[in-house]
């Protein structure tokens, strides 16, 4: 057995997906909005939470779960972009995973969440026992580029976006899961 807490990525990496964890994502999000709102950026994140989490718990073993979370992080480090970051968030309840989209308007998050739903679904998921084939719901928000007259200049700051975008994100999952699962519901935060 390896010690691990000598590593450089010790305290920020999940150890069940390999994924960054939640403590990273709030830094990267906080991080990317600040550059968002200094430089009039858009930027997206992601929220997604796999369906019918709850039975999918009770009908296969932790091993088994602890793979398939594993399996969900794979795909969906495969369907983002190279300068996009995924991260899982917890696994209290249902399982969340986040998304960071710089660059990425309320548009492009749409789409790259819609890809990942589809990624998702149509992929067999080996670990999963009875449960091959799943589906996730994503919730996005966006802090929209919003043009600044001279007398506004500087009154925005980070604060206001900083953990907000993760929970409108939050937001628009459980605004969309009210109306069903493996769907994708985006809001912007302005």
């Amino acid at each position: 057995m390896t010690d691990h807490s000598s590593s450089p990525l010790f305290g920020v990496v999940d150890t069940t997906t390999g994924i960054w964890n939640a403590k990273f994502v709030n830094a990267l999000v906080g991080q990317e909005a600040n550059r968002a709102v200094r430089y009039h950026r858009p930027l997206s994140v992601v929220v997604v939470e796999l369906d019918h989490a709850e039975h999918i718990d009770k009908e296969i073993d932790q091993v088994q779960l602890e793979g398939l979370l594993r399996e969900i992080a794979e795909r969906l480090g495969q369907s983002i972009r190279d300068t996009d970051t995924v991260g899982f968030l917890d696994s209290d309840g249902p399982p969340h995973f986040a998304i960071v989209l710089p660059e990425t308007d309320e548009q492009g998050a749409t789409l790259a969440a819609d890809k990942i739903r589809r990624s998702i679904a149509s992929h067999d998921f080996s670990t999963a026992g009875s449960w091959r084939r799943i589906t996730v719901s994503c919730g996005a928000a966006t802090i929209a580029v919003v043009p600044r007259t001279n007398e506004e200049a500087g009154l925005m700051s980070r604060r206001e976006y900083t953990g907000n975008l993760l929970r409108e994100a939050y937001h628009a999952l459980e605004t969309g899961r009210a109306s069903g699962t493996n769907r994708t519901s985006v809001g912007a935060y302005k």
